[in-house]
């Protein structure tokens, strides 16, 4: 059985990737920004790409297992404003995503973010998911966690919709009163499952890792340049590649959101595919 995806604010897809290594399917996305647009229609080219998540209805839309995507966060990032989730501002865009989940009631929504949501919105987040009906665990996972050279820490919100009689919640992103270094069911279980899970460990010096360039994998080399190669970037191509850089730095490692399915997978009872490209140091 494969779970079915929707994707909002999709970038160029990268979070959708490490679903995809799940075994997850996915029934359409929603990207607003026309060069990501064209790189999900690169790698997705079956799936419906919608331009604006403020006209999408969810009665207009596949049905779906689970809802995911991390809004923009460029009003709760420490780098930003801090104007926080607000009507108007980029990151008050969370309300239509909850709007949608409302709409759509998936089974699971993924919502990530960076650090900064803890200190600016997540309460919003919570009180919005807890009146839709819906329960939530997070989680920070920190890309060097699992393996790459930098630390990229990003806010995990995994939200289901409220059982009876439970009341701790699922449990399988982090259970009451653990900590991470205490091991969290995330930790515990990637370690079980040998996926290079190191700890809450900052590895800003990484060594090479034995994993796919993404770049060249999500975009494209130019031809007769070399990657990590003394050659400079042709001018003319030096606007696409701001454009690929920063779609990029958008997103997130995919080996993230690979750890965030592999938990649903278990939670669901269904088996987790073997992940093909591990981060190693």
């Amino acid at each position: 059985k494969k779970l079915t995806v929707g994707s909002l604010f999709s970038g160029v897809g990268l979070c959708d990737l490490g679903l995809s290594w799940a075994g997850m399917r996915h029934a359409f996305f929603c990207e607003v920004d026309p060069f990501c647009r064209s790189v999900l229609a690169k790698h997705w080219s079956d799936v419906p790409i919608y331009n604006d998540v403020r006209s999408l209805n969810g009665a207009d839309l596949p049905h779906i297992d689970i809802l995911c995507g991390g809004f923009p966060c460029q009003d709760v990032s420490q780098g930003g404003r801090r104007a926080g989730i607000k009507e108007g501002t980029r990151s008050g865009l969370w309300y239509e995503y909850s709007r949608l989940i409302g709409e759509i009631r998936p089974r699971y929504a993924i919502i990530e973010n960076v650090r900064g949501l803890l200190s600016c919105g997540i309460e919003i987040v919570m009180r919005d998911l807890a009146a839709l009906g819906y329960d939530a665990e997070w989680e920070v996972l920190p890309a060097a966690a699992l393996g790459a050279p930098h630390h990229r820490e990003r806010v995990f919100i995994v939200a289901y919709p409220q059982v009876s009689g439970l009341t701790e919640g699922l449990g399988f992103l982090l259970r009451s009163n653990e900590s991470w270094e205490s091991t969290s069911n995330l930790s515990a279980y990637l370690i079980g499952l040998e996926y290079g899970l190191t700890g809450r460990e900052k590895r800003p010096h990484g060594k090479h890792i034995a994993a796919p360039s993404f770049i060249e994998w999500m975009m494209g080399v130019p031809e007769g340049w070399q990657t990590g190669g003394v050659k400079l970037l042709p001018r003319e191509l030096v606007p696409i590649w701001t454009q690929r850089l920063k779609a990029l730095g958008n997103g997130i490692v995919p080996q993230q959101s690979y750890a965030i399915a592999a938990c649903i997978l278990e939670a669901e009872e269904l088996s987790v595919p073997s992940i093909p490209y591990p981060l190693r140091a």
